[in-house]
């Protein structure tokens, strides 16, 4: 059976976390704003990262940059269960009380590490059976010590060749029109580009389609005024989705719950 549980700890800003065992369930191509660390508890999941393929089985663990576009799905057939962590980014570096530029993740996606395992394993059980206060505050902080070994200091690496001018006008465009229809005509004459060069060059630079990259933006969207309290119905009309079973369908698959359970997650 499938299940999933969201966890938004209260007085621990940028921290959040997703416990779940998934079977049929896929992740479509997508990215978060947070760091992404996964412990897997049981089976194997596949999944791209930025279009290459990896695989991370029980007792593995994977991190996951800012903006990496991914998916997820199961590599065997009873699927996977796993914790996930997400960080946002400026915690990383807030807790390490240092200047040092931005972290980085290390050159691979999928690794061992018994000590990041255990720190990691102790977090998620206070996240889940602790009352907020400082047993929280302290494991999920030895979690993101026993994490940074993993990092390297520095700015992100483009992932990319430099930034296609024309790709910038439409990503200023979708930002400004996240929660409106777009047509790619529309985006096509904005970047000044035809269609199919502004979604090759498009899906090249940033990863994700036009169409994908807007979702996201208004995933993210409704996260944030679910955490803020608004219901799913006014948060599916906010954001631009056809009405509340629109915005379930695509915030499950992105989310990995669906919005009114990502509401009670506190």
């Amino acid at each position: 059976m499938e299940w999933a549980r969201y966890l938004r700890p209260a007085g621990l800003d940028g921290v959040e976390a997703l416990h779940a065992r998934f079977v049929s369930h896929a992740y479509r191509p997508h990215a978060h704003p947070t760091w992404t660390v996964a412990l897997m508890r049981e089976g194997a999941a596949r999944f791209t990262v930025d279009a290459a393929p990896h695989r991370a089985d029980d007792g593995e663990l994977f991190v996951l940059e800012p903006e990496a576009v991914h998916t997820g799905m199961r590599a065997v057939p009873d699927g996977w269960s796993y914790e996930v962590l997400y960080l946002d980014p400026p915690l990383i570096s807030a807790w390490a009380e240092d200047d040092r530029p931005a972290p980085r993740a290390a050159n691979w996606v999928v690794f061992r590490d018994p000590a990041l395992r255990a720190a990691l394993a102790r977090a998620h059980r206070a996240l889940a059976d602790e009352p907020p206060g400082l047993a929280v505050d302290e494991a999920v902080a030895d979690a993101v010590a026993a994490l940074r070994p993993h990092l390297r200091p520095g700015p992100p690496v483009a992932r990319t060749q430099a930034e296609h001018p024309a790709v910038r006008r439409a990503l200023r465009h979708l930002d400004e029109r996240w929660d409106r229809p777009v047509s790619l005509a529309e985006l096509a004459a904005v970047a000044r580009l035809s269609r199919f060069e502004l979604t090759r060059c498009f899906t090249a630079q940033v990863g994700q389609p036009p169409h994908a990259f807007q979702i996201d933006l208004r995933v993210r969207r409704a996260r944030e005024l679910l955490r803020g309290g608004e219901p799913p119905a006014a948060v599916a009309a906010a954001c631009g989705f056809a009405d509340q079973a629109h915005l379930t369908r695509t915030f499950k698959r992105a989310v990995g719950v669906t919005p009114a359970r990502y509401a009670r997650a506190a």
